[in-house]
């Protein structure tokens, strides 16, 4: 099957979550892993025809495609500066306070880490970058695919003209996502990882939210797993304690 190609100026990510997720279809990318506007369906039916299957499925797809288009475009009308003091209307924790506390704790904790070492200017991009990462949770795009939450505010850093580093960072502060994820691709979003896994390490252990035998809600485990990975393969001039201090001060 195929769709117009108009929407492939769309983040190749929205129309790969759009179409596995919500239609079980399978992409089609290149030899260099972009997207194409061709896709694959399985049908359980062996018509003589199969242009009506085709046809039908071209016409279910491209109200999806669509509402990807339009979010992407909307989301893209406001800065992610913007949207900062929306964070303050966001629930984080009923104990923690709401998104717009947590940013503030972060940039605190990012500032501090970036000082050390990377000195001013690696601390004031962090600063920076902690401010916007968590914006893109106020868009439409992410609203509607949380799945897409710091992929889509490096698309949007990128569109409000951000340098790179920047943006690589609001897409990497979550990173290592999983066991064997990479890590942050450069120093902003290393410092900002930590800070964001540090923050939520020690807010959810110092309000007794503690990980158990089978549940881990809040994914503390991984968090500190990932602060461990960088600081090993980073190689980063940090002690563990210092940086928990940071963390309690924030």
């Amino acid at each position: 099957c195929e769709f117009e190609k108009q929407f492939l100026d769309v983040p190749q990510e929205c129309l790969i979550l759009t179409m596995k997720a919500n239609q079980k279809y399978f992409p089609l990318l290149d030899a260099e892993g972009k997207l194409t506007h061709r896709f694959l369906v399985v049908s359980n039916i062996t018509p003589d025809d199969a242009s009506a299957v085709i046809q039908g499925n071209e016409r279910v797809v491209r109200p999806r495609l669509a509402d990807a288009q339009f979010f992407f475009n909307q989301d893209r009308k406001k800065t992610l500066e913007s949207r900062v003091d929306g964070l303050s209307k966001v629930v984080y924790h009923n104990k923690l306070g709401s998104q717009g506390d947590r940013m503030t704790r972060v940039c605190a904790i990012a500032k501090a880490i970036g000082q050390q070492i990377g000195g001013a200017e690696l601390a004031d991009k962090a600063v920076l970058a902690a401010r916007l990462a968590k914006t893109d949770l106020l868009t439409d795009m992410v609203g509607e695919f949380p799945e897409l939450q710091g992929t889509m505010g490096a698309y949007y850093a990128r569109n409000d003209r951000l340098s790179e580093d920047i943006a690589n960072a609001i897409s990497d502060h979550y990173c290592p996502r999983c066991a064997g994820d990479h890590l942050p691709s450069n120093p902003v979003g290393v410092v900002v990882a930590l800070a964001d896994k540090l923050e939520t390490l020690v807010g959810m252990f110092g309000i007794g939210n503690l990980p158990t035998g089978d549940k881990d809600p809040f994914a503390l485990r991984r968090h500190a797993l990932g602060v461990v990975r960088m600081m090993i393969e980073k190689k980063l001039p940090l002690q563990f304690h210092e940086m928990r201090a940071m963390a309690w001060e924030a």
